[in-house]
Formats: C-alpha cells, sequence, structure tokens
C-alpha cells in the first residue's frame, strides 16, 4: 500500500476559501489484467487528518477533482521491526516553524481561532489573549517573549504589525521554553508560525470618541506583507492624533476661589503620534536566515497645569501653564539564525536611540524649565542550543548564551536659571546557560509509570560596569504524569540593578499637582519632583512558582490551569508612593510643609523599599468550539482563508501542490464547511491575592496593602481580581466581550480632619466591560466585489460607563479622588474600516 498527502483549499463559493489538510490513499495493487481486459480505475480513498474518511460528498467532489492526478511514486513504507507484515509505518518531520525542544504548549490557536479574535494585527491579538499570555514571575506582570516560526527576532516591533491572516497558528508556551531561548524564565513564550506563501496590502481607517465628549482620536494605518518561504518583506505606517481632555469637560469640582482652573487644566492631554516599520528577511550564505528591521517613531504632546499666581496671590488667567513633550524614537535590528551540526545558533544585534524633550511653564510670563534626555543603546546576543548527550530517557539539552550592550544616558535640565547635567553609562556583558536533564519518558518507555519528567537548571552571571556583579540561579522541574496534565515548579534568586533611566532621569519640577494629603485629609496642589536618583541600590529577588495545567477531555478544547506563586524581595526599587501618614514618616525629607502645616512640595524620585513580600494563586479556564456541526474526520483540519477576484488569484497563493475544490453555496458541504469555521470562545482567569505586605524602612512599620495600607494613588491591593472574555464568530459576523472586576480596597487608621473625624478612606470594587463588533462584509455580502477584504470594526470601552468610587468616613469624596481624575475618559466608542487588498 502507498501513501501520500495532499493539501486541498476549499473555496467557499465566491466567498473566503480555506485549506483543508486530507490524506490520499490508494488501495493496494491490483492483479494486472488479463489480454483484453481493460485496466481497472484504482480507487482513491480521502482520509481526514485523523486518518477517518472524509463525508461521502466531500469523498465525491474530491474523487472527481483529482481523477486525472496520478497517485503517489515510491515505494511502500517498510514493516515495522517485529510485525506482521501488515501494518504500515508513517514517519515525518516537526511541523514547519516548530520550536527547540519538546515542551508541550499550553494553547494552540489555529486560523479559526486567530480569527474569531477580529484582531488586526498580531500586536492587537497579543493584547486580547490576555491573561493567557501573560506572567507573574517577573518583576512586573510581563508581555511573552515572541518567535515567529520557531526562532527569535530581533525586536517585538519587528512582527507586531504583521496580519492575523498570515498566521497559520499561535502557540502559547510556559516559562520554562524561555530557557532555551537564552532569555529568563520569568516571560511567557509565543510562537508565532507565519504560511510560508502569503501576499497582502492593507489600509485602515479609524475614529473614536468619549461619549461625554471630548477627546476625539482618529488614525490612519498601511501595511504591506510579502512572504515567499524564507524570505519576508514588510513596510509599515501609522498616524494616530488626538485632541485634550480638560477638567471642565468633566465638571470636576475645583476648590473654593478657582471654580474657573478647569478650562486651563488637563485631564488627558493632547497628543500625536507616527511610526514608520519596515523588516527585510531571507536567507543567505545558504541555511542562514536572516532579518533586518527599521523603526521611527515621533510622539509629541501638550496638557495645560493650570494658572499662575501673581504676585498678590490672585490667579492670572491671562497666561496658563502649558508642558510640551517632545520624544523620538529610532531603532535598527538584525537577527540571524541557523544550524551547526546538531546545535541551533541565532544572533541579535540591536541599536536604539531615544530622545525626550520637556518643556514646562512654572510661572507666569517667566522662563520655562527644560529638560532633555538622549538614552542610545547598543547591544548584541548570541545564543546556541542543542543535545550534550543521549540518554534513556531524552537528550540531555542545554542552551548557552552570552551578550553584551553598551548604553549611554546624557540629561541636561534648566530650572529656575539653574542648570543641571548627568552623563551615565554603562556596560553591561553576561553569559547565561540552562541545562535540561530527563529522568523518565512515556515515549521513551524509561520509568514510564512516572509519565515524563525532567529537570531544569540555569545560572546567569552580569558584569555591569557601575553595579559590579550580579548573580541570577533558577532550577525547577517539568512532570506530565499522564498526557493531560502537566505540572512546573521553578525556583529564582536574582540580584537586579536599576535602570540607567532611575539613577539619572533629568529632574522636573511640576507645579499645581493635585495630591491628596492622607495626613491633614485635604486637597492640596503641589509642586513635585520627578528626576532620578543615583542613591539607588540593586534588589535581590526570590521567586516560587508551582504550575498546573490539564486538558480532562482530548476531543474538547478545554484547558485549565492554577499557579501559585511567592515572591521575596529585598531592596526593592519602586516609584515614591503616596503622601499617606506611614510613608511621611518613613521619609519626612522627601516632604515640604509649610508653618501652617499645608504640604508643599513632594519629593518623588525613586526610592528601595527594605522588603516586599508577595503571594498570590491564579487559576484559569479556557474553552473553545465551533457554533456549528463538523463534517466527520475534519475536527482537526487546518483552515487558511484566502480572497480574490478570481480562481486564478487565489491559486496563486497556494503553496506548492495546493488544490481548490469548490462548494457551492447551499450545499452540505458548504454548510459543513460553515459550521468548521464558526468559533465560540470562553475565557475565566481568577487572581486571588493571600499576602501583599512592604516594609519601607527599618524601625516603621509593615505596611500591608491588603488591610488597611496603600502606596499607590489607587488605595491598597484588591484580594480578588477577575477577567473575563466571550466571542464568537460566524458567517462572517464576530463578536468580543471583555469583563474586568476588582475588589474594593481601603486606607485605614487617618487622622482626623480640622473640625472632622478620623476614619477609612474607602475605595469601592470596580468592573469595566468592552465590547467589540466585526463585519466581514466580503463574507456577508460576496457579490459584491468592492466588499472584498473589507471589516468593519465598532469598539465600545468601558460599555456601561463605570468608574471607581472613592469615600471618606463621612461618605464625601476628597477632590483628588473624583471619578473623572480615576478614569477621565469613561466611555468610548471607536470605529474603524480596514480593507485588505
Amino acid at each position: 500500500m502507498r501513501r501520500g498527502r495532499a493539501f486541498a483549499a476549499v473555496l467557499m463559493a465566491g466567498a473566503a476559501s480555506a485549506g483543508v489538510e486530507a490524506q490520499v490513499t490508494a488501495p493496494a495493487p491490483a492483479p494486472a489484467p488479463q489480454a483484453g481486459e481493460e485496466a481497472p480505475r484504482p480507487v482513491r480513498r480521502f482520509m481526514g487528518p485523523d486518518g477517518k474518511p472524509l463525508p461521502p460528498e466531500i469523498q465525491k467532489q474530491l474523487e472527481e477533482q483529482f481523477k486525472d492526478t496520478p497517485l503517489p511514486d515510491g515505494p511502500p513504507a517498510a514493516p515495522a521491526a517485529g510485525g506482521d507484515g501488515k501494518d504500515i509505518v508513517v514517519t515525518g518531520q516537526r511541523p514547519h516553524g516548530s520550536v527547540i525542544g519538546d515542551i508541550q504548549p499550553e494553547r494552540v490557536l489555529n486560523p479559526l481561532d486567530i480569527r474569531a479574535y477580529g484582531a488586526s494585527n498580531i500586536g492587537e491579538l497579543i493584547e486580547a489573549l490576555g491573561p493567557q499570555v501573560t506572567s507573574d514571575r517577573g518583576r512586573e506582570e510581563s508581555g511573552p517573549v515572541v518567535l515567529l516560526n520557531g526562532k527569535r527576532v530581533s525586536s517585538y516591533a519587528e512582527i507586531a504589525r504583521i496580519p492575523p491572516e498570515a498566521i497559520e497558528r499561535m502557540e502559547v508556551f510556559p516559562e520554562e521554553l524561555a530557557l532555551k531561548y537564552g532569555y529568563r524564565a520569568d516571560q511567557k513564550v509565543v510562537n508565532v508560525i507565519a504560511w510560508e506563501r502569503f501576499s497582502s496590502r492593507i489600509g485602515q481607517l479609524s475614529f473614536g470618541a468619549a461619549t461625554e465628549g471630548g477627546r476625539e482620536t482618529g488614525g490612519v494605518n498601511a501595511n504591506y506583507l510579502r512572504i515567499v518561504g524564507d524570505t519576508r518583506m514588510s513596510v509599515d505606517a501609522d498616524y494616530n492624533r488626538s485632541g485634550a481632555l480638560l477638567e471642565s469637560e468633566r465638571d470636576v469640582r475645583q476648590a473654593a476661589g478657582s471654580e474657573e482652573v478647569g478650562r486651563f487644566r488637563t485631564l488627558v492631554p493632547a497628543s500625536e503620534r507616527l511610526v514608520l516599520n519596515g523588516t527585510a528577511s531571507g536567507n543567505v550564505l545558504g541555511d542562514v536566515s536572516a532579518s533586518l528591521n527599521g523603526r521611527f517613531e515621533a510622539n509629541e504632546s501638550r496638557s495645560l497645569l493650570g494658572l499662575a499666581r501673581s504676585p498678590d496671590g490672585t490667579l492670572d488667567r491671562s497666561n496658563p501653564l502649558e508642558r510640551e513633550t517632545d520624544i523620538r524614537v529610532a531603532h535598527l535590528g538584525t537577527a540571524l539564525g541557523g544550524q551547526m551540526g546538531k546545535w541551533l545558533w541565532s544572533f541579535t544585534g540591536n541599536y536604539d536611540r531615544t530622545s525626550t524633550s520637556t518643556s514646562t511653564e512654572t510661572s507666569g510670563g517667566g522662563a520655562p524649565d527644560r529638560a532633555r534626555s538622549v538614552n542610545a543603546l547598543a547591544g548584541a546576543e548570541l545564543v546556541a542550543s542543542g543535545a550534550l548527550a543521549k540518554l534513556p530517557a531524552g537528550p540531555l539539552s542545554a542552551a548557552f548564551h552570552g551578550g553584551f550592550e553598551t548604553r549611554d544616558f546624557s540629561s541636561r535640565s534648566l530650572r529656575g536659571g539653574v542648570e543641571q547635567s548627568a552623563d551615565l553609562s554603562r556596560d553591561r556583558g553576561r553569559v547565561r546557560a540552562s541545562l535540561d536533564l530527563p529522568l523518565a519518558s512515556r515515549r521513551e518507555k524509561v520509568l514510564p509509570w512516572l509519565g515524563t519528567l525532567s529537570v531544569n537548571f540555569n545560572v546567569e552571571v552580569e558584569e555591569l560596569s557601575d553595579f559590579g556583579t550580579l548573580r541570577t540561579l533558577g532550577y525547577g522541574l517539568n512532570w506530565s504524569p499522564a498526557p493531560a496534565l502537566n505540572f512546573n515548579a521553578s525556583v529564582t534568586d536574582e540580584e537586579g540593578a536599576p535602570t540607567v533611566e532611575q539613577l539619572g532621569s533629568p529632574l522636573i519640577v511640576t507645579p499645581n499637582v493635585r495630591t491628596y494629603d492622607f495626613t491633614r485629609r485635604e486637597v492640596v496642589e503641589v509642586t513635585r519632583i520627578s528626576g532620578g536618583n543615583p542613591g539607588l541600590r540593586s534588589d535581590d529577588r526570590h521567586v516560587l512558582n508551582l504550575g498546573l495545567q490539564a486538558k480532562p477531555w482530548p476531543k474538547t478544547d478545554l484547558t485549565l490551569s492554577i499557579d501559585f506563586t511567592r515572591s521575596r524581595i529585598r531592596d526593592q526599587i519602586a516609584s515614591f508612593p503616596i503622601a499617606t501618614p506611614e510613608i511621611e514618616a518613613a521619609f519626612p525629607d522627601r516632604f515640604t510643609r509649610g508653618a501652617d502645616g499645608r504640604l508643599l512640595r513632594i519629593d518623588g524620585r525613586p526610592l528601595n523599599f527594605e522588603r516586599a513580600d508577595q503571594e498570590q494563586l491564579r487559576w484559569g479556564v479556557n474553552f473553545t468550539r465551533p457554533l456549528g456541526s463538523l463534517p466527520p474526520g475534519l475536527e482537526g483540519a487546518n483552515v487558511r482563508f484566502m480572497s480574490g477576484s478570481s480562481l486564478g488569484s487565489i491559486e496563486r497563493k497556494l503553496p506548492p501542490g495546493a488544490r481548490i475544490v469548490r462548494a457551492e453555496a447551499g450545499s452540505p458541504m458548504a454548510n459543513r464547511m460553515e459550521g468548521m469555521m464558526s468559533r465560540l470562545i470562553l475565557s475565566l482567569y481568577h487572581t486571588w491575592h493571600l499576602e501583599d505586605e512592604i516594609l519601607v524602612r527599618e524601625g516603621v512599620p509593615v505596611l500591608d496593602l491588603l488591610d488597611g495600607s496603600a502606596v499607590g494613588s489607587r488605595g491598597g491591593r484588591p484580594r480578588h481580581e477577575l477577567e473575563f472574555q466571550a466571542g464568537a464568530f460566524q458567517r462572517g459576523l464576530g463578536a468580543q466581550l471583555t469583563a474586568n472586576w476588582q475588589s474594593g480596597t481601603r486606607v485605614s487608621g487617618l487622622p482626623a480632619a480640622a473640625g472632622g473625624r478620623a476614619g477609612d478612606l474607602s475605595f469601592s470594587d470596580y468592573a469595566t466591560v468592552n465590547l467589540r463588533l466585526f463585519a466581514d462584509l466580503g463574507r456577508r455580502y460576496p457579490k459584491e466585489q468592492w466588499l472584498r477584504g473589507l471589516r468593519a470594526t465598532l469598539a465600545v470601552t468601558n460599555l456601561f460607563d463605570s468608574r471607581p468610587e472613592v469615600r471618606d468616613a463621612a461618605g464625601l469624596t476628597p477632590l483628588s479622588y473624583q471619578p473623572a481624575y480615576l478614569d477621565p475618559l469613561g466611555r468610548t466608542v471607536t470605529f474603524s474600516l480596514r480593507k485588505m487588498f
């Protein structure tokens, strides 16, 4: 018996087309015909990816389609050793774009799943996946490492604008895979696999506004992408402009005697942004892949800071105070990758330059304060991974990483006629090694009663020119006692230095910053100082993570996960907290008060806390299924969408060896395919914060952020947080609903205000709901040629216009905690049109 494989693209009558991978099976050779007899026509059977026969109507159409196509040539597969000669051994290679090693993905999204999110590019798609791709092991909840076709890229910006139609599948991996690519194990890994042939030209227009008025936003985007095998070319341009939102447009209450100030204070500044991005990639020097990416970004913003006071103390309404900020970002990056023997290697090099200029008026008619900083970073990294030895349970694999970067940071500030400057530099060299040791394997039948078990070790040494030597040590295990169950554990001890910006950013003085003084229980307008703190120390983090992932039913796309994380940080580097009595007692030199006790100035530069301890438990469930019934044998089919003005234009986009099978509208085949292309997506994540304590300085009480203490303007830490997503897509129409909720917090033990009473400041529970509706108009109206590839999207952020509420013991809201300060925009509506040519 001979077995081959064919790829068929099913064209949905006049609309988008899809690709279905199927097996073409020929029967065993029949006896040779006798003289005068006609040779029998070979009978073909078409099998789905699971090996089961396709439905009769699809079988019939495929038989007619391939009646003149010769059967695959080549010798029949050799029988298995020790077999009876009737078994067929089918061998193959890893799927295109697979990652290094055998760590299994937590989630796999096929083109149908991706299409159901209605995203315009990879960046939007990863943002929509939200908690599924974020990790809580790092210094902050961080986004994922993103690979393209199982390889590193020079930077995320290189692939962020790739349209979702170019994606064959997307895989989400646990943090342990990051070690194999030279990263620390504190970020999840997303592997994006692109189609080997793809071409698109996309234009997009968008407009949005808040339903309460103000802050209108408009944007335009143009994107070109062409992929042919390992060659990729892309160009992207993006422009956005947003208007300012004034306090007067939200009826913000003002302090007595300054009722008109709202017309001269912005809640959200006016802004303008332009981004240009281009990438070229291909093979050089044989099988060595190479890419080159360039990016330029310009951001400008303008905000109003209120009114200056005349020498007699009255407000000068003729000359409002302004701040203008201009940011320029340039990036150039390259990535090389190849194989040397059994070792895979990759090299990345990047140069980034960011310049920031700020002009701030602090007094009417006087010269403005000015600040400028330039941050330049050049770096290179080399990663090699492969097997050191073959062990009974699998290969002993290792990854080695070496990198070097140099950073120059210069800042200048002119404040009150006094100039200050700082010129800092930092050279960083680092080496990192990780080792994976397999102990048991179901596949290799080594201690199979244990399932699959491996342990990993990693060590990193960094040498910083301004901080000396820093070390990181980590170890963990991955255990899969059953195919549907996976457990992982990791421990990390890490030393980290403050950034150059935290050390040396220029001093910026901002007047008229409305602040709630927790000590006197009053709202005041203070002068706030921001910038770098050269006295910062490095911190030391110890993180324990335990995780469990399960997929209870093999044929149901339902995944469950639960993670426990505990962190202990010494000398934590943090932004300066809010002005509570506890903070002021710990850092009295950071606060300036007048003779009457009124708060006048806050030095808000970063600082070190003595220690911080956190524990949290996070669980989640993800469920995906088609809305309709599936054709038998096509439950796991790989489907690709394509559109074109003619059958020939679609054929030119197909991979080599692909075929097109026409399905008439309304036929059983077309109806079943529509069912297969629909999607229902549900996701729910719950985070339970068990502990969150900070000791800001020795000799002062510990701050319990879960029980009445706070360091941020939004109060303490919510004990519970929920993130819910629901999505549906069918026949070109889609909807996405996201809801986020957090429990309330409080700041307790506050002293009494003058003539008032002591009590808590309570922050209410807070929930937001976002809705996104989209329609692929070309699929809805296939006869209208001009609608092909056109998508209309209506997005409503904060659907119910909800805002946090803050109340004191008397039930009143302090001026600085008015809802408009906590959420200036409220409900916003955005409409966009996206056309793929």
